[in-house]
């Protein structure tokens, strides 16, 4: 029997330690290489070429959909799974939009993530639960624009420089604060410009930004 070929990229040793043990427990399951940093994991991705990669959205110097971009790159049939403690929407968006095949939390029950390795492995898509509902609903539901049933073509949005960095900055889960902080703007300002992103993409919330901003590849 042809066995599930894992790489595990985490920062944390023992967070590794621990999923080597319990997946290699399995009979169709083995553990060809672990990774540190996105670097190492893009270096793997091209060795080894697994069949399916556990990546942490939050590394060193390069961010988990980034990471996922360029091993997809190198070998677009590595079915990557985010493994991670964030929920946040923004995040989540980003990791699907670089391609991820499965965004799971890590409080996940060992036998549950086992089988999302297997699902994934077999072509499928896989969200925790935790998070799958809200996001369906906020994105979806919210977004939706039709008339009389029909879908109503949106405009391409032009969006400035700066307004590009608010709306990434805003899909890594920073608050109006965070952001006027990184921007050198004051919070009052951020919130105006926000309510001209939603107008110029035609959403009603900020995870609706995101999502559109996502969607049409601005960021």
């Amino acid at each position: 029997m042809d066995k599930i070929r894992l790489v595990l990229v985490d920062d944390h040793e023992m967070v590794r330690y621990g999923l080597r043990c319990s997946l290699e427990d399995e009979i169709d399951m083995v553990v060809v290489g672990e990774a540190e940093t996105g670097e190492e994991a893009v270096r793997l991705a091209h060795e080894h070429r697994p069949d399916v990669m556990l990546l942490d959205v939050k590394l060193g110097t390069m961010d988990g959909p980034e990471v996922c971009r360029r091993v997809l790159s190198i070998s677009p049939e590595i079915a990557v799974v985010m493994l991670t403690s964030y929920t946040q929407e923004g995040v989540v968006l980003q990791s699907l939009a670089a391609g991820a095949r499965g965004y799971v939390v890590k409080d996940i029950e060992l036998t549950q993530l086992k089988s999302a390795i297997r699902s994934v492995y077999r072509g499928h898509t896989v969200l925790d639960p935790k998070i799958t509902g809200s996001l369906i609903t906020r994105v979806t539901g919210h977004n939706a624009n039709t008339e009389r049933g029909h879908v109503v073509a949106k405009p391409t949005a032009v969006l400035s420089d700066l307004e590009v960095r608010i709306v990434r900055h805003l899909s890594e889960g920073h608050t109006i604060k965070d952001i006027a902080e990184r921007v050198h703007l004051s919070p009052h300002t951020i919130k105006d410009r926000l309510v001209k992103i939603r107008g110029k993409l035609a959403v009603r919330s900020r995870t609706g930004i995101v999502a559109e901003a996502v969607k049409r590849g601005l960021i």
